[in-house]
């Protein structure tokens, strides 16, 4: 095979596993973005059910001073009864009491309710918890696996493109520009193998004598089609 396109033939295979890297290596920080929004979410979601019982503990809380209010309010007003002169203000001050020991009875059930409702906000926050526990070490083992993962694709990166500079010193100047130009405008391919008598870049079929130049490597070949060089790999 002519020294020339074998050299380009290697090139081009470094060429297209420097793409492959250095695409692969771009997709890892947005994956590790991904994975953490997850565990952004479920601290969301944590924090949200924590919010939830402080809210419900502090409204038990009002609803018990609320109640020792009203304790206090209905002994006050029931003290009075012994003191009222008047049939009048005794049938108004018992309304009163009545309508005192109505709320401290509503309040006594909501103040359950609201126990009951507090025990079940707990429960999912400690649900939210072991989510974020969960969430949060698959987060660090991904992170830290990916991160191993592109340090080990940078160095592998690294020793290609210096094989890949060696390698293009070896290349006629004007061939190697004329490589680099079709790399740019063929979407990463400027060799191209002739698999079925065609192009395998453009799918074009070769002539038979075009086909025939291919098959010896001899000599630099274009297709006719887009321009790639070609060569038979046998």
């Amino acid at each position: 095979m002519l020294q020339d396109l074998e050299q380009l033939i290697a090139l081009q295979g470094l060429d297209a596993e420097i793409a492959l890297l250095e695409g692969t290596i771009a997709t890892i920080p947005g994956q590790i973005r991904n994975m953490e929004q997850q565990l952004i979410q479920a601290k969301a979601a944590l924090e949200k059910a924590t919010a939830e019982v402080e809210q419900l503990q502090r409204l038990r809380r009002q609803k018990e001073r609320d109640l020792d209010e009203a304790g206090r309010e209905l002994k006050r007003r029931q003290g009075r009864l012994f003191e009222i002169k008047t049939n009048q203000e005794y049938t108004a001050t018992l309304k009163e009491v009545e309508g005192l020991k109505q709320k401290i009875s509503t309040l006594e059930e909501e103040i359950l309710i609201g126990f009951d409702a507090i025990d079940g906000a707990v429960a999912i926050r400690k649900q939210e918890e072991a989510k974020v526990r969960v969430t949060e070490a698959e987060f660090l083992r991904y992170k830290q696996a990916r991160e191993d993962e592109l340090r080990s694709l940078q160095d592998r990166l690294s020793t290609v493109r210096k094989t890949r500079q060696g390698r293009s010193r070896g290349v006629e100047a004007s061939l190697l520009q004329v490589y680099l130009r079709l790399l740019k405008s063929r979407d990463g391919l400027a060799v191209a193998n002739t698999t079925g008598r065609s192009c395998e870049g453009c799918h074009v079929s070769l002539t038979p004598q075009l086909y025939n130049e291919v098959r010896r490597n001899e000599a630099i070949r274009t297709c006719e089609g887009c321009g790639r060089i070609l060569y038979w790999k046998g």
